[in-house]
């Protein structure tokens, strides 16, 4: 099995606010799809393979896929803490000022990974954290990653850069 055969395979445990079905073109056999809602725009495997490229890639990762922040940097850690004891969307807005769009990874690579407006994300960030334990948030306009891991910790971080000093292309 491919990773083709997997990635983007179940939308349908994404959120209900966040998808929709919808008639389908035909040309896959199926009469009916799974799509973003208006303002969620479900990544196809290579813009996932992209972002991830970008962001969670330069991160030590340990086996269940979590970041292993002790391996990190310990400069590259904005801030670490109990989810219980912050809102997301005041981490988000705090943290991501020049966010234009946010890019959501999660779990399992059969669930597909999203793009939401920064606005529309945290009109639904309640909705993600109570539905899905583990999540990734990218902010590519201001190249930090925060993770909401199952152990209920939110950190914040910005990506590393390449040894040479250069910024990852």
């Amino acid at each position: 099995m491919t990773l083709d055969d997997v990635y983007g395979t179940r939308p349908d445990l994404l959120p209900k606010s966040m998808i929709r079905v919808v008639r389908a073109d035909q040309q896959g056999g199926r009469r009916l799809t799974w799509v973003g809602r208006p303002g969620v725009q479900l990544l196809n495997l290579d813009q996932h393979l992209q972002y991830e490229r970008e962001s969670l890639s330069h991160y030590p990762r340990s086996s269940d896929g979590a970041i292993s922040w002790g391996a990190v940097a310990d400069g590259l850690v904005l801030s670490s803490m109990e989810s219980g004891s912050i809102e997301l969307s005041t981490v988000i807005q705090q943290f991501a000022p020049r966010a234009d769009s946010l890019i959501f990874f999660w779990e399992s690579l059969a669930v597909p990974s999203v793009e939401m407006g920064l606005e529309f994300s945290i009109s639904r960030l309640l909705d993600i954290a109570e539905s899905v334990p583990e999540f990734w948030i990218y902010s590519p306009g201001d190249r930090i990653v925060v993770e909401s891991s199952f152990s209920g910790v939110v950190t914040v971080a910005h990506i590393p850069v390449e040894e040479d000093g250069q910024s990852p292309a």
